[in-house]
């Protein structure tokens, strides 16, 4: 299963990056990636496009704590949907409660969970699968400074820490170590199994800042309506991500969401669509981009795009723009 984050979780990331003088469009199109990749928050993106963002933001930057900064310029609105459910709750352990059970909508393959020992609470995460994702330095770093905002969010006060849990390695320098002290304001423990934040568990009881509980209900069932809606967007971003790898099969997509490849044909028939037509939908989306960008010919953007034949390419491109590639670019200069 190839797991999947929603894009609002890289919130600030052009902000930041762009403020250290990298060309942040350049580095999407060095990715093969779409201009407007980062520009829609709901829509679901592959975790380790994430993980290889931020770990290029810190390496393009020059800035050791770069996850750790982009935490700090975001808020709970990162959370899209599931953020309004928080802050809706009654007391902040029922906000734990909900972020606990509905991570999976946010961010998938992400295990939360809280414990509470000796009056200390601790909010913790760990991924349920192995690899870059769940070893990246920026990506602790971003996971935890975004847990930490979320709690002072909901309660609109200073929290004290009693400690923080990173799966990253420690900087080598005392310099480097400086910025962790300076935001958490406590001990941090590096290379740990698992990510997290200690706080006082009488925190829990708090209220959480302008709750309406009688709007929980009403989020709940949106929350639960927009995930089946989001099934398709999160197909078409993972044959997106797939595109420049290779040819885009029914059976990688259908690995990437767990599912058996009948299942995900039998699913998107029920909706009124196929694979093959979120195939070319895709992919008619990236021959616009290319075609604007106007640096390579329709030949070699059909080959880019998995198409066999440029007449292929041209049947599909009519049919779902209505037009020709070459007459939509003539309507559409850039």
């Amino acid at each position: 299963m190839l797991p999947m984050v929603r894009a609002s979780a890289l919130t600030g990331y052009k902000t930041l990056l762009g403020s250290f003088g990298v060309d942040v469009e350049a580095l999407l199109q060095r990715l093969s990636l779409p201009a407007d990749y980062l520009d829609r928050p709901d829509l679901m993106i592959p975790m380790e496009t994430k993980v290889e963002l931020l770990e290029l933001g810190a390496q393009l930057s020059g800035c050791p704590q770069f996850g750790l900064r982009l935490a700090q310029q975001q808020n709970i609105s990162a959370l899209g949907t599931v953020g309004l459910l928080l802050q809706q709750c009654p007391t902040l352990r029922d906000a734990m409660d909900t972020i606990t059970s509905s991570i999976g909508q946010t961010a998938q393959g992400l295990k939360v969970w809280l414990e509470e020992r000796d009056r200390i609470a601790y909010l913790c995460s760990q991924y349920d699968f192995d690899g870059p994702s769940a070893h990246s330095r920026q990506h602790s770093d971003n996971l935890v400074a975004s847990g930490f905002n979320m709690i002072r969010f909901l309660l609109a006060e200073p929290v004290s820490l009693h400690a923080v849990y990173l799966c990253g390695e420690a900087p080598s320098t005392a310099s480097g170590l400086a910025p962790y002290r300076e935001l958490f304001q406590c001990p941090v423990h590096f290379g740990q199994d698992f990510n997290g934040v200690a706080f006082p568990a009488d925190l829990l009881q708090r209220p959480v800042a302008g709750a309406n509980p009688a709007m929980r209900g009403l989020i709940d069932n949106f929350l639960k309506k927009k995930q089946l809606d989001d099934f398709q967007e999160q197909l078409l971003w993972t044959i997106t991500n797939l595109l420049p790898r290779g040819a885009v099969t029914l059976e990688k997509v259908a690995d990437s969401v767990d599912m058996a490849p009948r299942t995900l044909q039998l699913r998107l028939s029920r909706q009124g669509t196929s694979f093959q037509q979120l195939l070319d939908r895709t992919r008619i989306e990236q021959v616009c981009t290319y075609l604007l960008e106007g640096d390579l010919s329709l030949t070699e953007i059909a080959e880019l795009v998995g198409y066999s034949q440029l007449s292929a390419l041209t049947r599909a491109f009519k049919r779902i723009m209505g037009a020709s590639p070459r007459a939509w670019l003539r309507q559409h200069p850039g």
